[in-house]
């Protein structure tokens, strides 16, 4: 699949009506069978070019994902064979990237490979849940059923991410603001006074001397605040994935925040084993790929330890308690999902209560900063009004 081209074709159906469109093949004979196999004569097929790195590798999002999981287990839900779903998918999307991706899989269904084996080989590297989800649903011969839990579990995480992005962007608008207003400050406001203190006889007081001297600093160095800033973050991010241990103790010691992130990295883990579990993998396959859900570096390390132990014979749930990374609550829902032999709804059922928990403390939170940006803005604005006016008043007593 590393040398197919874009062609442009040309067609006729079943029914004597004309289809227009585009596939991704790698000769004209190649494209000319997958429109056969898709019941429709080929007119004429014109190459447009190189399939596009993008069509080619890379680019899927996590609405990507969801969408094409969304759609596709509507259509085989519908008893459409996969190779016609994939076909109809195709036809219907505009995004390129998701466009190209499933006429790869269309390609790859119709040359007689099953649907998780053209997943597992496409370049585009479609998630691991996404592949052992639809290996398990061929399996099990509950393919649409199996892919209709796993839309689900991705478009809730993408609401989630979408709702969490939406409340972080008042606060981001308002350090924004700060700073700007710090700038214009400094740019506009300050040096009509700085004039009038330089000439002055007596020294202004220390407050006003320390705004002018601040508002100078801002004069030269104020683009390079914010790009230093973010090689700050960047410098951390790297240090930090060295010491995965440290940087998971770092994150969870955030008050208010850092237990949040702790529970939605712990229901993240926990939602995606319970549906890779009620799919039917078993347990040690399925915690791999669900370990991929975390993003806590030395949460994922300690999985991995784990995943070690319960390859050496011991319960999931013990396993997981002798690594001391997931909340006690969480390891004893395991624990009774175990000797009940309902461990996929233990850890479903856990995983929305850690969701609900995780959004209601970082809604709480981010409520509250809001309310103290602008405060820290107000207290700024005014601050810098009564040093100048300190030092404005300081000149009228010298002169009086």
């Amino acid at each position: 699949m590393s040398d197919l081209r874009l062609w442009r074709y040309l067609a006729e159906n079943a029914s004597g009506g004309v289809e227009r469109g585009e596939i991704l093949a790698s000769s004209s004979a190649q494209a000319h069978q997958l429109l056969a196999a898709r019941g429709v004569v080929a007119v004429e097929i014109i190459a447009l070019g190189w399939a596009s790195r993008s069509q080619q590798a890379g680019g899927l999002t996590g609405n990507h994902i969801a969408d094409f999981t969304e759609d596709l287990a509507e259509l085989l839900g519908a008893a459409l064979p996969i190779h016609d779903a994939l076909a109809s998918l195709a036809d219907g999307e505009g995004r390129r990237v998701l466009r190209g991706f499933i006429l790869r899989l269309e390609a790859s269904v119709r040359g007689g490979r099953s649907l998780s084996e053209a997943m597992r080989s496409d370049p585009a590297r479609p998630p691991r849940i996404l592949v052992a989800m639809t290996a398990a649903g061929e399996e099990s011969g509950q393919l649409a059923a199996t892919l209709s839990d796993l839309a689900a579990r991705l478009r809730a995480e993408q609401v989630l991410k979408r709702d969490l992005a939406g409340q972080l962007a008042y606060p981001a608008v308002l350090v924004c603001l700060i700073y700007l207003t710090l700038v214009f400050l400094a740019f506009i406001v300050l040096p009509q006074f700085e004039t009038i203190f330089a000439d002055a006889v007596v020294e202004p007081p220390p407050e006003t001397r320390f705004v002018i001297a601040v508002g100078a600093f801002l004069r030269i160095y104020a683009v390079w605040i914010p790009v230093g800033l973010v090689g700050l973050a960047w410098l951390a991010r790297t240090v930090l994935a060295r010491f995965p241990i440290g940087a998971s103790r770092l994150r969870r010691a955030i008050p208010i925040v850092g237990q949040a992130l702790w529970k939605l990295d712990a229901a993240a883990f926990a939602r995606t084993l319970g549906v890779l579990l009620k799919a039917g993998l078993p347990v040690n396959r399925a915690e791999s790929v669900a370990r991929d859900a975390v993003g806590d570096p030395g949460m994922r390390n300690g999985m991995s330890r784990a995943a070690d132990r319960i390859r050496a014979g011991i319960t999931l749930s013990r396993a997981l308690d002798e690594q001391n990374i997931l909340p006690d609550d969480l390891v004893r829902q395991v624990r009774l999902g175990e000797e009940t032999g309902e461990l996929d709804t233990f850890l479903l059922r856990t995983a929305d209560r850690y969701e609900r928990m995780a959004r209601s403390r970082l809604s709480r939170a981010l409520e509250l900063l809001g309310p103290i940006l602008v405060a820290i803005l107000g207290i700024c604005v005014a601050g810098v009004i009564a040093a100048v006016m300190s030092g404005v008043l300081s000149l009228n007593d010298a002169v009086f």
